[in-house]
């Protein structure tokens, strides 16, 4: 058995503790006391669990702007959350609005994912939500966008944005590599049983979802994934080759493209790689001897080490100071394309 429990391994699952954001969550704090945030960052950097997290103990009702994309369709899903059984048809949008406003005696948060995607509405929604308080009950929310500067630019208000966001901004910078890893040991050990992943695995994880847009919800996202399948594999624990499978990515099409050269010396990295998440270039240079004999081709060392530096830059393996490896593809499947190249 691999799995423990899989469903905190699910993205809509909030853990007990929130990792690498002390500073962040402490102004976070602060913040909420005046009932507006708005929390800025890349994809994976933690923003929508970290509005979720600080709102654990108080009502929160969420809303993704990116589906509801205007104003009213906000107001209609927020007010489906607080007052079940309104029936908003045909009222203005003025009257839900209050409708909302009125039920800011409950302590709820707004949090409002992907503010971004409003469309038409933003200039106008955002007004309102930042001044309603000057003519009816206030409402705490927290908004949540990639780029504070260009949610600025889109505003294009100084005014609304003084009182809508400036001075309330919570900014989540990427996850370092070693960040990734803390987070990925928390996660597992809270999902995984102890004897089924080790820090070798958590660290090919981390090199992935370092490689990809989505950074740390691709690493959960592998991590669950790499785990389903060394548990339906019967393997006992992850392996290296279960994390690749995990990721495999259609980058094998650009193979069409590389030399003989990139070839012979890629597939010593696969056949090096198929046991173990990292290895060094000794290694890899053993088995670059023992291919070339196989093939009948002259063993060259400073040819083998020019290629792996250009395998490396055009992403085909991936370098973690000392150590290469293989984070897209299985090496068994990688092997067998690769033979057919030579």
């Amino acid at each position: 058995m691999i799995l423990k429990n899989k469903k905190k391994l699910d993205i809509s699952y909030i853990p007990s503790k929130i990792l690498c954001r002390n500073r962040e969550m402490k102004r976070l704090s602060m913040l909420l006391d005046g009932g507006r945030v708005l929390i800025s960052g890349g994809v994976g950097t933690g923003k929508t669990l970290l509005a979720k997290y600080s709102v654990m103990n108080r009502k929160g009702v969420y809303v993704n702007c990116f589906v509801n994309r205007s104003e009213r369709t906000i107001l209609e899903a927020s007010l489906k959350q607080l007052k079940p059984f309104f029936n908003p048809a045909g009222l203005p949008t003025q009257k839900l609005w209050d409708e909302i406003s009125g039920e800011s005696s409950r302590e709820f948060f707004l949090i409002l994912d992907e503010i971004d995607g409003i469309s038409d509405d933003l200039n106008h929604f955002t007004y309102t939500l930042s001044r309603i308080m000057e003519y009816s009950s206030k409402i705490n929310y927290i908004a949540i966008t990639r780029d504070a500067g260009i949610l600025k630019q889109r505003i294009n208000d100084d005014a609304v944005w003084s009182t809508f966001a400036e001075k309330a901004i919570v900014e989540l910078k990427p996850y370092t590599r070693e960040q990734m890893i803390q987070i990925l040991e928390y996660r597992a050990g809270e999902s995984l049983y102890g004897y089924s992943f080790n820090y070798g695995i958590l660290s090919l994880i981390a090199d992935i979802a370092n490689q990809s847009s989505g950074h740390m919800r691709t690493g959960i996202d592998i991590l669950r994934n790499s785990a389903i399948i060394a548990e339906n594999e019967d393997h006992g624990e992850i392996l290296p080759e279960d994390v690749r499978r995990a990721n495999t990515e259609s980058w094998m099409d650009d193979m069409e493209n590389i030399t003989s050269s990139q070839a012979l010396t890629l597939l010593c990295v696969a056949h090096s790689c198929k046991k173990r998440a990292y290895v060094n270039i000794e290694d890899i240079f053993e088995e670059y001897k023992v291919i070339c004999e196989r093939y009948g081709i002259e063993i060259d060392e400073n040819i083998f080490k020019k290629t792996i530096e250009e395998l490396v830059m055009e992403g085909f393996i991936h370098q973690n100071q000392k150590k290469y490896t293989i984070l897209n593809c299985p090496s068994e499947i990688l092997i067998e394309e690769l033979e057919k190249l030579l």
